[in-house]
């Protein structure tokens, strides 16, 4: 053989390993696990001029061919805000609107329209919730329901807009903290759907079940939970049931505190006993399970800036009357969760020893106590995710921060192009 033929195969031999390698390279998409660096997008809550825990990305919606962005804070901002949505077409954020709340807490699509609720009004207490309809957004007032802050809110099956929040003042035994939007010929009329049954201790009436968080379905239910969930000794008050007939949410009292918490988790020291509330946050119904992060708040002075929106946990149910239990991931701490082509995907984020965040993203098409999960992706950044979406095959990140954490990037709007091709259920 010359030395020509064996320098030619030798380059055959090296072009056809590189080929393989790249081959290979490209093989490893995200669905695998792989370790990826996305693409910055922008920050449009820092250039609002949002600051500090105003900066969190709170929650993020795909809507219309757009993914919305809800920031602020309801305890440090003075708003109004902005909704912010990335356009993939064009490429930019777009400014939709401007609400006059001091946050955009999250976001709820309804029979396919966008709604935002009324999380803590710039003034007054009339502001209920916001609506996009078409291309523009509408807000929807009552002077007459003392609503003073709507944190969520669901449509029941007949229709109505079940809103749930808290009110200044609590007068007699009945809640403030409830209302209802039912739709009629000349739009919405919002109406009370006040919890009459209140509870008490020593015949005295326990005041602040008034403050609703979360309203949310399951198993063909509406359940919301109010700041007693915090009450480790008291298992009666803090879950309340919609009830049709009345339109109205009435105390489940045979449903204890540790029916959406578990109970070692409520009043434990290293979440300053009873002075935080526990919110389960945009629960997702998956199989027969419940599926749900939790985070925090307080109206207590010793903690109201210190507990608000930190991730508390994730946590899952089996059904009514079983215990939660912690959704255990094989890294990190869950924060968020999608359901997409009928399989679950859990965002979740651990802190490493340089202060920076692994952030990773699992998913499984059955979930049981012995789930094996696959991880899709992972990246790393200063700060925790603390939302996400997907949105025609990329998915979306909102960073941000627990109190007590760095700034950093806080705000980011991160996004990765994944060589799958999925379609998200809202």
């Amino acid at each position: 053989m010359t030395s020509n033929n064996r320098r030619t195969k030798i380059v055959i031999f090296i072009a056809l390993f590189l080929a393989t390698i790249a081959l290979v390279s490209f093989s490893f998409s995200p669905l695998t696990g792989s370790k990826i660096k996305p693409e910055w997008l922008g920050n449009p809550l820092r250039e609002d001029g949002q600051k500090n825990r105003a900066l969190n990305v709170w929650d993020m919606q795909v809507f219309d061919g757009k993914v919305y962005v809800a920031g602020g804070s309801t305890v440090t901002n003075s708003g109004p805000i902005n909704v912010w949505a990335y356009n993939p077409q064009s490429q930019e954020f777009d400014r939709e609107y401007t609400v006059e709340e001091e946050a955009i807490e999250h976001f709820r699509v309804l029979d396919n329209q966008l709604y935002i609720p009324a999380a803590d009004p710039t003034q007054g207490d009339r502001h209920k919730f916001y609506r996009r309809q078409g291309n523009s957004w509408q807000r929807y007032d009552s002077s007459k329901i003392k609503l003073a802050h709507v944190r969520d809110l669901v449509k029941t099956d007949t229709g109505e807009i079940l809103m749930v929040g808290n009110a200044r003042q609590v007068q007699g035994s009945k809640a403030r903290g409830t209302a209802i939007a039912i739709d009629g010929e000349s739009g919405f009329e919002i109406r009370s759907a006040g919890v009459e049954n209140a509870p008490s201790q020593g015949g005295v009436v326990l005041v602040d079940y008034n403050w609703y968080f979360s309203v949310f379905r399951y198993q063909d239910r509406i359940f919301a939970t109010n700041t007693l969930l915090r009450d480790a000794d008291n298992f009666a008050g803090a879950i309340a049931e919609y009830e049709p007939q009345s339109k109205s949410l009435v105390l489940n009292l045979e449903l204890r505190n540790d029916e959406f918490i578990p109970a070692e988790i409520i009043g434990s020291e290293n979440m300053q006993g009873i002075g935080v509330i526990y919110r389960p946050w945009k629960p997702v119904q998956f199989q027969d399970y419940l599926v749900y992060p939790v985070r925090s708040y307080s109206n207590s002075p010793n903690n109201y800036i210190q507990a608000y929106m930190n991730t508390i946990g994730f946590f899952y149910k089996s059904e009514m009357g079983s215990t939660p239990q912690t959704l255990k991931l094989p890294k990190g701490v869950g924060e968020d969760v999608l359901l997409i082509d009928d399989e679950l995907y859990v965002l979740a984020n651990q802190r490493n020893a340089n202060d920076k965040f692994t952030t990773y993203v699992y998913k499984t098409d059955v979930l049981s106590a012995s789930t094996k999960w696959q991880r899709v992706l992972k990246f790393s950044d200063w700060n925790k995710a603390r939302s996400f979406e997907y949105l025609d095959g990329t998915f979306y990140f909102g960073l941000g921060q627990d109190y007590g954490e760095e700034i950093s990037n806080s705000g980011d709007i991160l996004s990765y192009r994944s060589k799958s091709t999925m379609k998200i259920e809202n």
